[in-house]
């Protein structure tokens, strides 16, 4: 069966469209155990899954990171004597400023076996 043009022209930007969705929904849902995630600007880590994703995340001295809870149950993100979240209800964000250099272990107070780490350069 042959395609008018016109419609032939819609059908593949639609295609591609469909591809181009499906390969930012890959790249974003990828959570793998014991991933490092570097980038610049603004840092984040979603809580999902009773786990912290990345489980490592490495910044600049000074940067941001944003603790973002996309579960259905209140987490926190705590490093005795350096950070504290607070809770974070579901579907909300914290953010945490790191000023110093380090590896900065942290665990969610509620639930103790989430850990994850950020380490600041």
């Amino acid at each position: 069966m042959t395609l008018p043009q016109s419609r032939r022209g819609r059908w593949a930007a639609a295609l591609l469209i469909g591809i181009a969705v499906l390969a930012v929904a890959a790249l974003q849902g990828g959570h793998a155990s014991g991933a490092t995630a570097t980038a610049s600007g603004a840092k984040s880590v979603d809580i999902n899954h009773f786990a912290f994703h990345p489980p490592t995340l490495r910044i600049k001295r000074g940067g941001r990171v944003a603790f973002t809870n996309s579960s259905n149950i209140t987490h926190t993100a705590t490093r005795a004597g350096s950070f504290d979240t607070g809770h974070i209800r579901p579907g909300t964000t914290k953010v945490i400023r790191f000023n110093q250099k380090g590896t900065f272990a942290y665990h969610c107070k509620i639930h103790p076996f989430m850990r994850g780490k950020i380490v600041v350069e």
